[in-house]
């Protein structure tokens, strides 16, 4: 009887977070299978662009709705959908692996409506912030973004952690953002991946201003926090 009571050895993921998993699992998924097979055919490829065609954020397009007026839904939803499109099944796996390891960490922490809430607000404002910044073609899609606004509530979490703590480095709190732009900037430099590192850098700032008002108990706890 004693069994029951024990703690799971591993904890479940959160439904928030898997929501998020199996939309961007399923849109790959579409693309492998429903064009040429696992093995990557030329049909598979043409509808990966067509989608990043049709639904990527392309630089300008935010300073281009807002100069025209024209907010029709073509164009206010790439701001929402690009994040479930990836340009490989490569940047599929790194992106559903990081995903599935900040979220839960993010999603036992925050409630489930605060989870989506930062994968929305992260992905829309890190498309719009990339939108009116970048300078080069480069449309913007991929996980990423999002993933990033995982990243900037886990440092929040970790560093209102060592806070309580009365821990004097709270400083490496910020250890896995700067490792992680650190390598996002050495590849764009090595490779020539332009300037997607615009919108993995807002998804984190947006994730991290977020916490401050969706962390159990809102701004008024974390503010008491911050001043004891």
């Amino acid at each position: 009887m004693s069994d029951y009571n024990r703690s799971p050895i591993v904890n479940p993921i959160p439904t928030s977070i898997l929501l998020i998993f199996f939309g961007i699992i399923l849109v790959e998924a579409f693309l492998i299978f429903g064009f040429g097979g696992p093995l990557g055919k030329t049909e598979t490829t043409i509808e990966r662009l067509t989608l990043v065609q049709n639904y990527g954020v392309p630089p300008n397009l935010a300073t281009w709705m807002f100069e025209t007026g024209n907010f029709s839904i073509d164009y206010v939803s790439r701001f929402i959908v690009y994040p479930f499109i990836n340009l490989s099944g490569l940047s599929v796996v790194f992106a559903a692996v990081l995903l599935l390891a900040l979220g839960k960490m993010v999603g036992e922490f925050f409630s489930s409506f605060s989870v989506i809430l930062i994968w929305l607000l992260s992905t829309f404002f890190a498309a719009f912030f990339y939108s009116i910044s970048a300078t080069d073609e480069q449309i913007l899609v991929g996980s990423f973004p999002g993933v990033y606004g995982f990243v900037g509530a886990y440092t929040f979490v970790s560093w209102i952690t060592l806070r309580l703590a009365e821990k004097k480095n709270q400083s490496q709190a910020f250890a896995l953002i700067v490792t992680l732009m650190s390598v996002q900037l050495l590849f764009s430099f090595l490779f020539g991946t332009g300037e997607l590192w615009i919108a993995d850098f807002a998804g984190f700032v947006i994730g991290f201003v977020l916490s401050f008002f969706l962390s159990p108990g809102g701004i008024k706890t974390v503010l008491s926090i911050l001043k004891n």
